[in-house]
């Protein structure tokens, strides 16, 4: 872990991070293991609840960058400079705390995202014209797609209402930490910055069950859509602080909405991939609920930490598959539940839950 750490320590010193965002500046990072110990550049210590998870937390007064090892699925551990790309996404939410941002992604409420065909198939088509602008060399051609891109989500919002404007925030708040860590691997390798965007641009281009993940997309969208609009010469850095304009309004503010009747939806497939999720979510929280050994604790508890990337929900009830922390409203008894949880919602609440299950 040691020599690991000090590879990350010498990749993240030849970065330029006021060249990539006005104002943003190094911040001290940890590498941990659950249930072991937490390294830091001058100390380890032993591993303690306040490290959960892949983020930015506030230590001894102030905010450092976190990375849980155990976490690596896709080994990028073993690729430093994509590591340190990570690490530097993780130290731009340093940045955004320090700085009392507030455009965080509303992540309860978007598990009652609305399985709405109509909006699925526009925001497929924007996704493809996205990756379509992000490719165009011809300028004139790029800012006409992007101006396409604005008026299918200006559209959009006509379906699904106020729900759009939770994407905007994903966007801001994980697209523009995304996009910081991207500009950071393009300075220390061009050859993983360009394999970086390519497979991003495929993500939003080609079709696949994360097309109806808005949350985990998100990441890819603001990415692919701030380089683009860095290609136009759009000037789009600003101060986090007091910032209530998502990145998306402050990059297309000015723009008018064109005529977008040529598309050609691909409304079987998406109604086909909506149906399969909602029969997934379904059936992975049934199993759950006809488990023998599961058992169930009541109360009043108030969601106060979570996992976003591996939570579902199906009617009235949760999955969380990794973590949740609970508050106990009687007691004030914080509540750290690892591996799989079930919660029971309060009808009408999107943080509070009367009963879980494990």
């Amino acid at each position: 872990m040691r020599e690991l750490y000090n590879k990350i320590i010498n990749n993240i010193s030849k970065i330029d991070f006021e060249g990539i965002w006005k104002g943003f500046h190094r911040y001290d990072f940890a590498l941990y293991s659950s249930g072991d110990y937490v390294y830091f550049a001058d100390k380890i210590i032993p591993w303690d609840e306040r490290f959960i998870g892949n983020t930015a937390i506030k230590y001894e007064g102030k905010y450092i960058a976190i990375w849980n090892v155990d976490y690596d699925t896709l080994n990028d551990t073993e690729d430093i400079d994509i590591f340190s790309a990570n690490m530097v996404h993780e130290m731009f939410h340093a940045y955004q705390y320090e700085n009392k941002e507030t455009r965080f992604p509303k992540d309860l409420i978007m598990l009652d995202y609305p399985d709405n065909v109509q909006n699925f198939c526009l925001k497929y088509e924007e996704n493809k014209i996205l990756a379509k602008a992000f490719h165009e060399s011809n300028l004139f051609l790029k800012k006409q797609l992007i101006e396409k891109f604005y008026s299918i989500r200006i559209n959009r919002q006509q379906i699904i209402n106020d729900m759009c404007k939770c994407e905007y925030l994903s966007e801001t708040a994980e697209g523009m930490a995304e996009y910081v860590g991207t500009m950071a691997l393009k300075q220390l390798s061009e050859k993983k910055y360009v394999e970086r965007m390519q497979q991003y641009s495929e993500y939003l281009h080609n079709f696949s069950i994360l097309q109806l993940d808005v949350r985990k997309i998100s990441y890819f969208i603001g990415t692919i859509f701030l380089v683009t609009a860095h290609d136009l010469g759009m000037n789009f850095s600003h101060s986090v602080s007091n910032q209530d304009k998502s990145v998306f309004e402050i990059i297309t503010d000015g723009f008018e909405c064109i005529n977008i009747d040529d598309l050609q939806l691909e409304t079987v497939l998406i109604e086909k991939a909506i149906n399969e999720k909602i029969e997934y979510k379904r059936d992975f929280i049934d199993k759950f609920m006809h488990s023998p050994n599961r058992i169930s604790t009541k109360g009043d508890f108030i969601i106060s930490g979570y996992d976003p990337m591996n939570m579902i929900k199906f009617n009235n009830k949760i999955l969380c598959k990794t973590f949740i922390m609970l508050t106990n409203q009687n007691t004030n008894e914080n509540i750290r539940l690892m591996g799989e949880t079930l919660l029971d919602m309060q009808p009408n609440k999107t943080n509070e839950a009367i009963c879980f299950y494990r």
